[in-house]
Order: structure tokens, then sequence, then C-alpha cells
């Protein structure tokens, strides 16, 4: 197989992609916003990660009230692109229909930051930090050394947090949903999710995805939320 053979057939999903997307666009412009919204679950699935399309999906959601299905597709936006002001706006309007409490500013704003250098970077900076540090250590100059040993260790813990918080596997209820203790809708209940809320989630079984929610552990259907 050429070269060009495989270019063509990794350009092939991306062209795909767009013309859903402007398909979407146009169709919104006509007022048929359910055309719109299949055409952008398609080019969703031919595996595009855009937030221009997480957020068209998510306003469409917002505007018609589905709680669930906007904050998905808000948070999956701003996950993709945290400096978008449209989006952020949107994904405040979906936390707060959902009962969800604001972060704190300092964290909203430092995960706008790491949106943009990524959590990969934020380790890069600390590795780089305490190297330095090291460094000026090895070379005699301990003054040196134990100032920036301060700063790489606060940028060390910051980059373990960092990490966490964007390996979390969340995920969010696009329907108020009961949380069971076995994978049977007959087994008793341990919790309840309503439409918007995130937990914990792992991967589905069976039609059925195990959710914490809080200190609560069981199953949920694998239909009723959806991770980020």
């Amino acid at each position: 197989m050429t070269l060009a053979l495989l270019l063509l057939l990794q350009l092939a999903p991306q062209a795909e992609a767009d013309r859903l997307f402007r398909l979407g666009v146009d169709l919104v412009a006509e007022g048929d916003t359910s055309g719109a919204v299949a055409a952008w679950q398609g080019a969703r699935a031919t595996g595009w990660a855009s937030a221009a399309v997480e957020h068209n999906l998510g306003t469409v959601a917002l505007a018609r009230g589905q709680t669930g299905p906007a904050r998905l597709h808000l948070e999956r936006a701003a996950r993709l692109d945290p400096a978008d002001a449209a989006i952020a706006r949107n994904l405040a309007l979906a936390r707060a229909r959902a009962g969800a409490p604001a972060p704190p500013a300092s964290v909203d704003a430092w995960r706008r930051l790491v949106g943009v250098v990524r959590p990969l970077g934020v380790v890069a900076l600390a590795l780089a930090l305490a190297f330095g540090a090291l460094g000026l250590a090895l070379g005699g100059r301990t003054r040196g050394a134990a100032g920036l040993g301060v700063v790489a260790a606060v940028a060390v813990l910051a980059a373990a947090w960092t990490v966490r918080d964007a390996t979390q596997p969340l995920g969010v209820a696009l329907a108020d949903a009961v949380v069971v203790e076995a994978r049977s809708p007959d087994a008793p209940a341990v919790a309840r999710l309503k439409a918007g809320e995130t937990a914990e989630v792992g991967a589905a079984v069976d039609g059925w995805r195990p959710v914490r929610v809080g200190r609560a552990e069981g199953w949920a259907p694998a239909d009723a939320v959806a991770p980020l």
C-alpha cells in the first residue's frame, strides 16, 4: 500500500466529519435542529474530537431543557477548548441547571491554564524545576538550589493534582437514574443520580456501567450515564 493511499485513508474520515459539521450548521440555519444534531453526532462517530461539535450539541440540548446531555457535551467541549468564553458561559449554565456547585475560581482558572498547556506540560515543568534545583545543588549553589527546590516541590504537587484531576474517570448522568447493588433491575438501590450529575464511572458490562457516587458503589444502566 502506497504512502499516498495511506494518507488518503487517514484524511477521508476528517473530510466526512467536516462535511457533516457544515451540514449541521446549515440545518440549524434552516431551523432543523434535529437534523443538525444527527449530523453532528455523525461527525463525532468518525472519531473527530471537536470542541465546536460538542459545544453545538450542548447548546442545542441546553435550549431543549435536556440537562444531562447539555452538561455532558459542554464538559467535553471545555476539556477540548478551555479558553473559549462561550463554552465556559454555557457550561456554567448547564452546571447550574444540574444543581452542581461551581468550582472555586482558582481551581477553574488552573484547569483552564492546564487545558492550554496540557497535563504533560505541567509535569514537564515540574521535572525541569526539580532537575534545575538538583543541578544548582550539585554545583554548590545551595541558596539558589533551596529556593528553586521549594518552587519545584510546589510544582510537583500541582502536577500530581493535575494528572489525577485529568485522569479521573468521570461521567455524567444523562437522565435520572438509580444506582443498584448488582447488575439487575431488581437489585437493592445504593444511590440515585440526577440528570446532569457527575460520578466516577467505569467501562460498560452487559448493558450496565459501574458507578461510584460519594462512598456508594454500584451499577447503573449503561445508557443512563456517559463517560466524559
